[in-house]
Order: C-alpha cells, then structure tokens, then sequence
C-alpha cells in the first residue's frame, strides 16, 4: 500500500487557491462592515406622494411631488422646516407648478426653476450638516384645484443629507 503525500507542486496549487479565494471575499464585501439600512420616509396626505427626494449639505432640497386628485393642481408654496408649528407666513414659489392628475413634477430642484432650503426649529436658518446626517422635518404645501380652491397639505420627511 501506499502512502498519500502531497508534492510540493500540490501544495502550492492548493495555497493558491486558498489565496484566490481569501482575495475574492474580500473583494466581495465579506470584510466590510454592516451597510446601514437607513430607508428615506416621506409621508403626505391621501393623493399626493413624493416622488423624488434629495438633500443636500447645504440645505437644499430637490423634491418631486406626484398627485392623484382627479384634477390639474397649482403648487403656490412649499416649505422645509423642523418647525413642528403651521407657517404663518408661506412663501411662494418662485415659479408655481402645474400637476395634471396621476403626473408628478419638480416642486423644487430639478426642472423647476425653484429653489427650497429646508430650515432648523426657528424656520429661519439652514442647519449645519454634514453629508449622511439624517434630517427630519415637515413639509408644507399649499395648492389651487382647477376650479381655484385653495388647499393646504402637511407632510413629514426623514431623509439623509448627501
């Protein structure tokens, strides 16, 4: 009977194996730590929902809103706060944005030619952040239907600055 021995050639073929495929995991992600499962929220009343939304550092928001109305809306204001309490005071938009219903457009950022920077408690200053801090805040718009009556909407975000 014979003896198994590895010959050095087989040894070598089978430490380059272990290597290749130490190599591959770590490649792979096996070494890397645990990736956050941090999911962007943004809530709004019956037939409105977001569509896009993205933070940046410097506070400003690009936001997408998408309606299902039954009717062509007018977007007029939209505010980003932290402040929990109603705006007394809504800003307009620089440029107001028609929504048919069942379409979503840019409220601020994108096409929309409006700029919206989300504020602190005070409704006033932008906070300092930096990129992958999570900002929660509300969301306040106001709305003309077709026939021009005036709605309000209130919202929340919890997103991450980027």
């Amino acid at each position: 009977m014979r003896k198994a021995q590895a010959t050095n050639r087989e040894i070598g073929l089978a430490s380059l194996l272990l290597i290749l495929l130490a190599l591959y995991l770590y490649i792979n992600g096996v070494n890397s730590p645990i990736k956050s499962s941090f999911k962007e929220k943004c809530a709004l009343p019956a037939n409105l929902s977001c569509s896009s939304l993205i933070l940046r550092s410097n506070g400003k928001l690009d936001f997408a809103l998408a309606q299902n109305t039954g009717v062509l809306i007018n977007v007029t204001s939209f505010v980003c706060t932290k402040n929990s309490d109603i705006p007394s005071f809504m800003p307009s938009l620089n440029n107001s944005v028609l929504i048919t219903s069942g379409e979503k457009a840019y409220l601020s950022g994108g096409n929309s030619g409006n700029e919206v920077f989300c504020t602190g408690r005070n409704g006033i200053s932008v906070p300092n952040a930096s990129s992958g801090d999570v900002y929660d805040a509300n969301l306040y718009l106001t709305y003309n239907l077709k026939n021009g009556e005036p709605r309000f909407a209130k919202g929340t975000i919890l997103v991450k600055y980027s």
